[in-house]
C-alpha cells in the first residue's frame, strides 16, 4: 500500500526559489554526487506543524523544534555542512552550508530560529563546503576551489556577520574538509586534490591565516585534531596535538583506514607529524570520519562506502598500539557520515535513517538511546539525508544539516517516562465527549505520583482533567463534553512523578474536530471521467497531458498507486505511459477540471483530495510546480490554494473548509495545474479521491436520561439502574458497556 501524508491546508505556500546547481568537485568515489535535489517550502515550526506538517520521519527520544528548507535559509540546490557558535553573551547560533551559499542562524531559541545572514558562494559554490570555528572566526572552504574564507562573527549578537576575505598562503585553493584546535589557534584544510593535511595559524592575524606547513603521508578525507587532556590514559602524550585521520592512498580509497599522529605541543607544533600507530577494518570501503570518546579511551570511526550502519571502535588507551574493537551496528542499511561525542553520547549523522544517538559509556559496546528521521521517503543505502551533526550547545540544542531539507534545529528528550495510547488517539470525538486511555513506561527506580489531561476548545473552555487508574501504568481519562458543535478540541498529557519531576508528553499537543459524524455531498475518483475535463485549449504542453487510468509505477516520479494505495485502482495522471519510462509533463502546462458541486449541500462543508507530485528527476529538477485553485462560480474565476513544489514521493491528502476560502455556492470547482517551464526536469502528477462532506451534530444533551433538558439527580437514578448493561442511551462514551466512565461524562454536563 502506497503511503499517505495527511495535512490541513490553512494557507497557501510561497512558491519555492529557482535551484541552481553548481559545478562540482570531489574525490572520485564520493556518493554524494548521486544525492536527491533539495525540497523547498517554508518553515516548519514545532508545536505548530510539527512532524505530521513537513516530511512524517519517525523519532523517538527527540523533541522536533524546527526545520529551515534551503530556501528559507538563502541559498540553492542542497544543504550540506553545519557547525556550531556560541557568542560570549550565550547566544546560541547555526553556520549552516549549501551548495551556492553559508548562512547564520540564531538557535537561542530552538523553536523559533532566525536567518541572520547568507553568504553567497558565487563561483566557488560546490556540494562540499564545510565549515569550523576558532574564536570568533567561523572559517569555510570547499571543494569548489577559493581557498580559506574567513567570517567575523564578533558582533553577531547584533546581527552582524563580516565577511573578510579569503586566505591562500600555500597557494592552494580546494579542500575536501576542515578541522581545527581551537585551544592551540590552529586550522587545517583536509583532501582537496591530492592533499594530506595543509595546517594554519590563526594566532597572529585571525582574519587572514597563515600556511605553517603540511603532512602529506597520505590523503586525508577528514580529521580529529585534539591536545590530548592532561588526565589522558596515555600519559606520554597528555598536553600534544594527536591526529585521528581518516585516510588513504589513490584519493583515499585504497589502503583506506585510520591514522593517529602526533603533531608536537601548541608552543612548538610540527605539521610533519610523526605517525604513531595505524589501524584498518575488514570488508573496508572508504574511511569517513571519526571523533573520541569523552575519557580518550576510543575512538569512533565510520566508512562511507562499506559496512553501512556501523562504527569502528579502535582503541586508543595507548597511542603508540592502536587496535580494532568490536564493529558496532544498528539495523538499518543506511550509510555513516559525520559522527560527534558529547557527554557519553555518539550522535551520527545516519544519511536516509537521520540522526542517530548512541550511548558510549561502555566501553566497546554502544547502545541506541534515540533518533531522528529527516528523510521519510526511504532508509536505503542512498546519499540523502542527514550531511551533520552539532551536538555542543550548553543549552542541549541539537542542530543537523539535512541535503534535501536544509537545517533542522533538536532537543533530546531522554525522560525517564515514555507516554503511549495503546488505544489511539481520536481525529474527532463526539461533543458528548470521550474517554482516551493514556499508557506510561518508566526506567528502574521512577512512580508515577498522578498524571493530568489539558484541554483547551475553541469554543473557548479550558481546563485539566486528572486521570483515573484503570491497571499497571494505565490511566483513563475523561474528555468533557463541548458546549458547541461542530468544535475543535486540543489537549495534552504530563505525569508527576513521586521524585517531584513532572514531565510531558513529548508528542506535544494533540487536536480532534468535535462532531457526533458526518455526511458526504459528493465524492469522485478515477473510476470516472464523469464531468472532469482532462485538458484545455489554452494550455501549452507538448506532452503529459492529463489522463485517467491505472498508474503506471515507471520510476523517475511515476506514483505506484493510485491514491487508495491499489497499484490497479485508477486516478488522473500526467501522461500514461507504461511502454517508456520518458512519460512525464514537458513543454508547458496541462489543466484537470474537477466537476462542479454544491458547496452548500452541507453545512460546514469540508473539501478534501488527494494529489501526486514530484520533480526530483531530469537535468534540471525541483524548478517546476502544480497549481491548485478553487472557483465559486463555477470556472469564471479562481483563488489559488497552493502550489506544490514539494516532491515528497507519497500521496498528500488536503483538506479544507469551503468558507475559510470562498463564500460556499452551488457553483464551486477545483482546477489543478501542473507545468514543466523549465528545460530537462520530470514532472509527475496524480489527483484522486476528491470528496465534499459535513459534520453532523446531536442536539441532545448527553446524561440527560429523562428528557426533560437538564442533567441531574433523576438522570443519575436512571443510570445507576442500568448500571452494568448496553443501554445505548447511558453508554455515553460509547464503549458497550454503561460504566465509570460514563459516570464521569454524566457529571462533566451536569446542569443540577
Amino acid at each position: 500500500m502506497a503511503s499517505l501524508s495527511r495535512t490541513i491546508l490553512r494557507a497557501a505556500p510561497i512558491a519555492a526559489l529557482a535551484l541552481v546547481t553548481a559545478a562540482t568537485t570531489a574525490h572520485d568515489n564520493d556518493p554524494k554526487k548521486r544525492t536527491r535535489p533539495p525540497i523547498y517550502g517554508e518553515t516548519i515550526y514545532g508545536g505548530q506543524d510539527g512532524i505530521a506538517g513537513g516530511w512524517g520521519g519517525a523519532s523517538d527520544g527527540f523533541i522536533f523544534c524546527a526545520q529551515i528548507p534551503v530556501n528559507q535559509l538563502g541559498g540553492s540546490g542542497n544543504g550540506s555542512d553545519c557547525w556550531g557558535y556560541t557568542s560570549p553573551s550565550g547566544r546560541e547560533y547555526a553556520i549552516v552550508t549549501m551548495e551556492s551559499a553559508v548562512a547564520w542562524v540564531e538557535v537561542s531559541d530552538p523553536f523559533n530560529p532566525q536567518v541572520l545572514y547568507t553568504y553567497q558562494r558565487g563561483g566557488t559554490g560546490s556540494l562540499w563546503c564545510d565549515v569550523k570555528v576558532v574564536g570568533s572566526r567561523a572559517y569555510v572552504v570547499g571543494e569548489g576551489g577559493g581557498s580559506i574564507k574567513t567570517f567575523n562573527m564578533s558582533n553577531i549578537d547584533n546581527g552582524v556577520v563580516t565577511y573578510i576575505g579569503e586566505s591562500s598562503s600555500d597557494g592552494g585553493s580546494a579542500s575536501h574538509n576542515i578541522a581545527s584546535v581551537p585551544q592551540a589557534n590552529l586550522i587545517a584544510r583536509c583532501g582537496g586534490g591530492s592533499n594530506g593535511l595543509r595546517f594554519y595559524s590563526t594566532s597572529s592575524n585571525p582574519n587572514n591565516p597563515q600556511f605553517i606547513g603540511a603532512w602529506n603521508d597520505r590523503y586525508v578525507h577528514d580529521a580529529c585534531l585534539t591536545v590530548y587532556p592532561q588526565n589522558g590514559p596515555d600519559a606520554a602524550y597528555r598536553g600534544r596535538i594527536i591526529g585521528f585521520l581518516n585516510d588513504g592512498l589513490n584519493g583515499g580509497s585504497t589502503n583506506t583506514g585510520l591514522s593517529i599522529v602526533d603533531f608536537g605541543t601548541p608552543q612548538n607544533f610540527n605539521p610533519s607529524g610523526t605517525l604513531l600507530s595505524r589501524v584498518t577494518w575488514p570488508g573496508a570501503g572508504y574511511s569517513h570520519q571519526s571523533w573520541h570518546n569523552d575519557d580518550f579511551t576510543w575512538v569512533i570511526s565510520n566508512d562511507e562506502t562499506a559496512l553501512n550502519s556501523t562504527w569502528q571502535m579502535v582503541n586508543i588507551t595507548d597511542l603508540d598500539n592502536a587496535s580494532l574493537g568490536i564493529q558496532q551496528s544498528i539495523p538499518g542499511t543506511a550509510v555513516n557520515h559525520n559522527n560527534y561525542v558529547h557527554e557519553g553520547r555518539l550522535y551520527a549523522a545516519n544519511y536516509s535513517m537521520g540522526v542517530r544517538v548512541l550511548d558510549c559509556t561502555n566501553g566497546n559496546f554502544m547502545t541506541e538511546v534515540a533518533y531522528f528521521d529527516t528523510y521519510p521517503e526511504n532508509d536505503g543505502a542512498s546519499f540523502n539525508g542527514v550531511w551533520s551533526v552539532y551536538p555542543y550547545f550548553e543549552s542541549g540544542t541539537i542542530i543537523a544539516s539535512d541535503f534535501q531539507r536544509g537545517l533542522f534545529v533538536l532537543k533530546l528528550d531522554l525522560s525517564p517516562i515514555g507516554f503511549s495510547f495503546p488505544d489511539g488517539l481520536p481525529d474527532v470525538v463526539p461533543s458528548s465527549g470521550a474517554s482516551l486511555v493514556m499508557e506510561t513506561s518508566l526506567e528502574s527506580g521512577f512512580e508515577v505520583e498522578s498524571v493530568e489531561m489539558a484541554y483547551d476548545f475553541a469554543a473557548g473552555a479550558d481546563g485539566t482533567v486528572v486521570g483515573q487508574a484503570i491497571g499497571s501504568n494505565r490511566y483513563s481519562f475523561q474528555l468533557p463534553a463541548s458546549a458547541n458543535c461542530p468544535d475543535e478540541v486540543e489537549f495534552s498529557f504530563s505525569a508527576a512523578l513521586t521524585n517531584g519531576d513532572t514531565y510531558s508528553d513529548p508528542g506535544g499537543t494533540y487536536g480532534a474536530i468535535v462532531a457526533d459524524g458526518s455526511v458526504v455531498a459528493g465524492e469522485w475518483n478515477g473510476n470516472s471521467s464523469a464531468g472532469w475535463t482532462l485538458g484545455l485549449p489554452s494550455d501549452t504542453a507538448t506532452d503529459g497531458q492529463w489522463d485517467r487510468g491505472q498508474p503506471d509505477g515507471n520510476n523517475r516520479g511515476d506514483p505506484p498507486t493510485d491514491g487508495s494505495g491499489s497499484p490497479s485502482g485508477q486516478a488522473f495522471f500526467t501522461d500514461l505511459d507504461s511502454s517508456t519510462e520518458n512519460s512525464d509533463v514537458d513543454g508547458g502546462f496541462t489543466t484537470l477540471l474537477s466537476p462542479v458541486f454544491d458547496g452548500t449541500a452541507v453545512e460546514g462543508g469540508v473539501i478534501s483530495y488527494q494529489r501526486w507530485y514530484d520533480d526530483l528527476f531530469g537535468a534540471a529538477p525541483g524548478l517546476d510546480q502544480m497549481d491548485i485553485s478553487i472557483s465559486n462560480n463555477g470556472g469564471s474565476s479562481w483563488t489559488l490554494l497552493e502550489t506544490v513544489t514539494e516532491s515528497p514521493g507519497v500521496w498528500v491528502q488536503v483538506e479544507f473548509p469551503v468558507d475559510a476560502v470562498l463564500t460556499p455556492t452551488s457553483q464551486m470547482q477545483l482546477r489543478f495545474v501542473v507545468g514543466d517551464y523549465n528545460d530537462g526536469s520530470v514532472v509527475e502528477a496524480g489527483i484522486d479521491n476528491l470528496r465534499i462532506f459535513g459534520l453532523e451534530c446531536d442536539d441532545s444533551l448527553p446524561g440527560d436520561l429523562n428528557g426533560d433538558g437538564l442533567v441531574n439527580g433523576a438522570d443519575v437514578g436512571i443510570f445507576l439502574a442500568l448500571w452494568g448493561t448496553s443501554n445505548p442511551d447511558a453508554d455515553l462514551n460509547g464503549n458497550g458497556t454503561v460504566e465509570g466512565g460514563d459516570l464521569g461524562l454524566l457529571i462533566a454536563n451536569w446542569t443540577g
